[in-house]
């Protein structure tokens, strides 16, 4: 015979079993990618000895991180997973004014350690890309919506994170390295974080062939263009000018720093320059600077709508909670359509020769991107 007790419990554990099939069931994800394929991801340390490191203790860093995303066609198994670290997460939860938990409960269906595609190592029809995350984050996880949908259609998206310089990252080993504080008023710091980026860029080229054959991957190592948010876009100009492997590149909002803001600037590479609706070649000098000295082709446009956070995965987080004051009024989805489709069109026709009008000027299906047209002239 059963007690009142009994019933209280059964009860109560019937309570706690629906509440967490809720929660399952009310788990947020990501955008799915679009394109044909699914999408892997691996991450990889790269050794790299660095004694003037403007952030780290002792200004020593001895390595940094590559995080590769990539086509497969394994389909996903389980549940989906959360896609930010706990930590990571929690650092914007903080920061970005997100309630507790919001953004750690995310989840993704890139799927860590997939198979790649069948095919010859070092040898792919699809290009390959490096990324640049914003400086002091989100690290290059907080980017997977635009990196996982650019993998999605063939291409590897291979984003580096430096440590001391996000908030947090962890190497494959587990080992995890906490970010320091960066005072975005000094200049010289970030001109010295600038630098290091350029760094790593040069270091991953140089090792990316060995990658290619350590992994037995079939990446492309010869059509390469690079990209990255805020002074990741920044770094991805600068190391065009002595890097030879790099295509194309794009910026995405950042102020230009070091020879892309100085009197030779001229890539003599394909660049685009996407920008916030406050942020143009009129009121950047440094864009100004930039674009007027191109001889090739460039295209510069701006989203009404958007602000500088509108350019990472933060604007998809404020479409579950409206509380970043520093994100746009554009729907955040919108956003993400917008930036997918503009980003990938760029590379489409600079690394594989897709011809697209959506770069040729103003489009009636995104009358949100304001093509500017003396910008765009200069190449």
């Amino acid at each position: 015979m059963k007690t009142t007790r009994d019933v209280r419990s059964a009860i109560y554990a019937n309570a706690v079993l629906w509440t967490l099939v809720l929660s399952i069931a009310d788990a947020v994800g990501i955008p799915q990618p679009t394109g044909p394929y699914q999408v892997g991801s691996r991450q990889k340390t790269i050794q790299h000895f660095n004694p003037h490191d403007p952030l780290a203790p002792n200004n020593v860093t001895t390595a940094f991180l590559a995080t590769i995303f990539y086509p497969t066609l394994q389909e996903p198994v389980g549940a989906p997973e959360p896609y930010l670290l706990p930590e990571v997460a929690a650092y914007f939860e903080k920061s970005w004014n997100y309630t507790s938990g919001t953004l750690a409960s995310i989840t993704s269906t890139v799927q860590k350690n997939a198979s790649f595609l069948e095919g010859e190592v070092g040898v792919s029809p699809y290009p390959t890309l490096l990324f640049g995350p914003g400086g002091g984050g989100p690290p290059v996880e907080g980017n997977t919506i635009l990196l996982s949908e650019l993998a999605s259609y063939g291409y590897t998206v291979i984003g580096l994170d430096h440590p001391y310089e996000q908030p947090f990252m962890r190497y494959p080993n587990g080992t995890g390295v906490t970010g320091v504080d960066i005072n975005y008023y000094d200049i010289d710091q970030i001109r010295a974080i600038y630098n290091t980026r350029l760094i790593d860029n040069a270091v991953f080229l140089e090792y990316f062939d060995h990658l290619v054959e350590e992994l037995k991957a079939p990446f492309n190592k010869t059509h390469i263009g690079i990209f990255g948010y805020s002074l990741g876009g920044a770094a991805a100009f600068g190391s065009m000018y002595d890097e030879s492997r790099l295509t194309s590149g794009l910026n995405l909002d950042g102020t230009n720093f070091g020879r892309t803001n100085g009197t030779d600037a001229n890539e003599k590479k394909p660049v685009f320059l996407i920008a916030d609706e406050g942020h143009d070649v009129y009121n950047d000098i440094t864009w100004g600077t930039f674009v007027s000295q191109q001889t090739g082709y460039v295209r510069e446009f701006k989203i009404n709508g958007s602000t500088h956070h509108d350019f990472c995965d933060d604007t998809f987080w404020k479409t579950i909670e409206d509380v970043d004051q520093e994100a746009g009024p554009i729907d955040g989805n919108r956003q993400v359509k917008i930036l997918n489709t503009y980003v990938k069109a760029f590379f489409d026709f600079t690394l594989q020769g897709r011809n697209s009008p959506l770069l040729d000027g103003p489009s009636a299906d995104w009358p949100e991107v304001i093509f500017d047209v003396g910008a765009s002239e200069s190449g």
